[in-house]
This record gives C-alpha cells, sequence and structure tokens, in this order.
C-alpha cells in the first residue's frame, strides 16, 4: 500500500523505489545485489552531472561575450529544459553523447529560449537523447557530404549494412532527412532500399547545428 509520502515521488523515483524492492526479493543475493547497483549507479550519475557542469564552466569562459543574460531568457522554459537536461546527462553512458548535450546547453545559453521555439527546443534535447552514436554520425556525415547520397554508399567500419538502413530509417522519422529513390529494381535479388537517396532535411540542419554543432 502506497503512503502518503509516495504521492510526492517522481515518477523516476517511483520506478526506482520498484526496482529496488524487486531486486531485494531475490532470495539470499536481493539485498546486496540492490545496494551495489543503486550505490554505484548514484555514484556514477553524480560524477556525469559533476564532470558535465565542470566543462561547461570551462568552456563558457571562452565565449561569455556570446552568452545571452537571462532575463532575456523565458525561465519557466529555461528551468524545464534545466531539469530535462540533467536527468539525460545522469543517464547517459556514452562520453560523445555527453558532448552533445553540453553543445545543447551552450547554445542555450547564447540563444534564448522563448514560447516561440520551446517546442522545437524540447523536440531537440528529446531525440538527441534517443538517438545512437552511429545515427549522429549519420546525420554528421550527410550535413558535411551537402548533397543526396545513396544508402548503398554510406558505410562504417564493422557496421552491418542494416544496421546503417534502420539507422537511416529513424532518421527520417525524426524529420532530419528526406529521401528520394534514384532507381528500382524488380527482382535479381537488388535491394531497394539500397538505391534509396537521403540528404539532409532543413530541419535536420537546425539540428545540427544546434546539438552537433556543425
Amino acid at each position: 500500500m502506497c503512503n502518503k509520502d509516495d504521492k510526492n515521488l517522481s515518477e523516476k523515483e517511483k520506478r526506482d523505489l520498484v526496482i529496488e524492492a524487486g531486486m531485494q526479493a531475490i532470495p539470499w543475493v536481493g539485498g546486496s545485489l540492490a545496494t551495489l547497483y543503486f550505490g554505484s549507479k548514484q555514484e556514477r550519475q553524480f560524477k556525469r552531472l559533476k564532470s558535465f557542469y565542470e566543462e561547461v564552466a570551462e568552456e563558457i569562459n571562452n565565449i561569455k561575450d556570446q552568452i545571452t543574460d537571462i532575463d532575456n531568457q523565458d525561465q519557466e522554459a529555461l528551468i524545464a529544459i534545466l531539469e530535462e537536461l540533467n536527468e539525460k546527462v545522469e543517464r547517459e553512458q556514452i562520453e560523445e553523447k555527453r558532448n552533445y548535450l553540453k553543445i545543447y546547453l551552450e547554445n542555450t545559453l547564447i540563444n534564448p529560449i522563448n514560447k516561440g521555439n520551446y517546442d522545437e527546443r524540447k523536440y531537440f534535447l528529446d531525440i538527441l537523447s534517443l538517438m545512437s552514436l552511429l545515427e549522429c554520425e549519420i546525420l554528421s556525415l550527410l550535413y558535411n557530404k551537402n548533397k543526396s547520397v545513396q544508402i548503398r554508399n554510406i558505410n562504417k567500419f564493422g557496421v552491418q549494412k542494416y544496421a546503417i538502413v534502420g539507422a537511416v530509417g529513424r532518421l527520417k522519422t525524426y524529420g532530419f532527412l528526406s529521401s528520394s529513390q534514384s532507381s528500382f529494381a524488380i527482382g535479381g535479388g537488388q535491394d531497394n532500399v539500397l538505391n534509396e537517396n537521403v540528404k539532409v532535411s532543413s530541419f535536420g540542419c537546425c539540428f545540427c547545428n544546434f546539438c552537433l554543432a556543425i
């Protein structure tokens, strides 16, 4: 049964309580397992946030003349973004992705949030957190090409072709890529997905400039 304090817990805190209770219910090793997991988890999250803001503070010194006065920000919107950002930094295990989150914050401090751009900024942050490193790399590659590229010509050493096809498909779903079919084969064992041409959309360019610093 829930107690009164449960109503004041965030969804994340409630989820952690459920996970911890589930772990502790495991016979013999449950208590030790829960202590090991949650103790190291909290330490890792703390270190990620600490390192993140130390790096931001150092880099802000180099661009301080570009930083907008906080009074020019929609402060409620900025607080909401910061809350989301901190949660995503805590969870993000990949250093390169945390660097992209850092770029996002720095551009937020340079370019104020307002009611007109809040939804787009929130979308950028949510999608950046969801994206795999492979998706970020493919989007950067296509942005730098600045032209349509056939999917069969997008390659990364050690990555299967259909992992790239899947990543391209997700980037299209996000609205970051547009596509066209250069040729269509019937039979002969050819895969028409690989014949598709893709390029970065105007919306994708905005994302690249704001989140990937390219």
